[in-house]
């Protein structure tokens, strides 16, 4: 009996336990199945939200607004490498928050002036952002202010890619003033991403008919005297030799007056309103003493010398003769240097003197004919080949080389 007891027991258990288990396999179906239907609901939403994304992204991709190009012009510093100030781009994407200024920039010359004038300084494109680009103007009181370039999207997606590629790229090009100075970096960019054939300049001012030389001397020869003269004395013949005339474009505010006036796709390619990124504190002033006014000093100490016996006066000269010839013969002979591949200061202004003034009285005469004649070709040459106090300090070492004391006639006649 109790056998029969303990197997209906035994039995009763199997059955609760397979009716609960049964219960709970009913219940994680059911889970089941509704988590499947949510993940199903859930993938489906994303696709379509993923959908809907995809087409507002190509609608925001094609709004003219999603990226925005500038031109930025940097007013002139006080420094050599800023008198004519500087330029870049300035790339904004507002959707994604992107705010980038695209500049070349060499490495630091001030300290590496050796380096600088051998030619093997090195260069390239770098991204910044406004805080990073514009705080060392703000320090200095220069001014920048940037104008929107009126480009179709396209286009100005094409012009940021083509500046990133060239900030991979990184600062491993010798610098070359000529073909990659601030302005001209802007023009042959924006020429390479939308093909120079492409913008229409129109009408070109009268002033650009003159050489390089010519249009910087315009800009800077008041307000920058001494950095004019030693960048004009730098630079040679081949400052004077231009193919295009957009090579012409030295001068950030120039460029963006031209491109004011220049037209892309049948619309202006600059705006004519600008927008003030910092305010304009520095001041701009003329020395009193300038490269003309050293020069005729020196050319009066080389008359009294001429007249009267003051034999210092040829040895303060020379002085000046010889650093300036030997600075001359170095960029000419030795530099890599853009544009010094030929300078005409070279005549006057050598080392050739210097080493030789113990036997002046042998060449002095010839090399002075040879000076005079050099005057006259630098006086009525069409343009402008070197600086006017040049020109005035070599007739003051002509002056030298024909004082009774220095030529061979000279001293055959007082011999005799």
């Amino acid at each position: 009996m109790k056998s029969l007891n303990t197997v209906r027991t035994s039995t009763a258990k199997v059955t609760r336990w397979s009716r609960l288990r049964s219960r709970i396999t009913s219940l994680y179906s059911r889970i089941t199945l509704v988590l499947l239907l949510m993940f199903g609901f859930s993938i489906s939403l994303q696709a379509q939200e993923q959908e809907i994304d995809s087409i507002q992204r190509a609608e925001l991709w094609k709004d003219p607004n999603f990226v925005r190009a500038y031109y930025v012009v940097v007013e002139p510093g006080g420094a050599l490498y800023s008198v004519f100030g500087h330029a870049c781009l300035h790339m904004v994407c507002p959707a994604y928050g992107y705010d980038y200024f695209y500049s070349y920039e060499s490495e630091d010359a001030a300290s590496r002036l050796l380096t600088f004038f051998a030619g093997n300084l090195k260069m390239g494109m770098v991204a910044m952002t406004a805080e990073e680009y514009l705080s060392g103007y703000e320090k200095e009181g220069r001014g920048a202010r940037e104008f929107e370039l009126n480009l179709p999207i396209d286009e100005k997606r094409e012009l940021w890619r083509v500046l990133d590629e060239k900030v991979v790229e990184g600062m491993y090009l010798p610098y070359d003033f000529e073909a990659r100075g601030c302005a001209q970096a802007c023009v042959s960019i924006l020429e390479e991403t939308l093909g120079d054939s492409k913008i229409e300049y129109g009408t070109w001012s009268p002033r650009f008919d003159r050489t390089r030389r010519e249009i910087a001397n315009d800009f800077a020869h008041l307000h920058y005297p001494w950095d004019f003269l030693l960048i004009t004395s730098v630079v040679g013949a081949e400052y004077d030799q231009v193919d295009t005339i957009t090579e012409k474009l030295l001068i950030p505010s120039e460029v963006a007056e031209v491109w004011q006036n220049a037209k892309y796709n049948g619309e202006y390619l600059l705006s004519h309103e600008s927008h003030e990124l910092l305010p304009n504190k520095m001041e701009q002033r003329a020395p009193w003493f300038t490269p003309m006014m050293m020069a005729l000093f020196i050319l009066v100490m080389a008359i009294i010398a001429f007249y009267m016996d003051k034999p210092y006066i040829d040895w303060i000269v020379l002085t000046v003769v010889t650093l300036i010839g030997v600075t001359v013969s170095y960029l000419v002979f030795f530099s890599t240097l853009p544009c010094t591949n030929w300078n005409w200061l070279v005549v006057p202004f050598n080392f050739l003197p210097a080493l030789g003034w113990k036997w002046r009285g042998y060449w002095s005469l010839p090399y002075s004919i040879l000076i005079g004649i050099w005057v006259m070709g630098m006086l009525i040459s069409p343009h402008q080949l070197v600086d006017y106090s040049m020109i005035v300090l070599a007739i003051a070492f002509m002056l030298i080389l024909m004082n009774k004391r220095n030529n061979k006639l000279s001293l055959i006649a007082k011999k005799a």
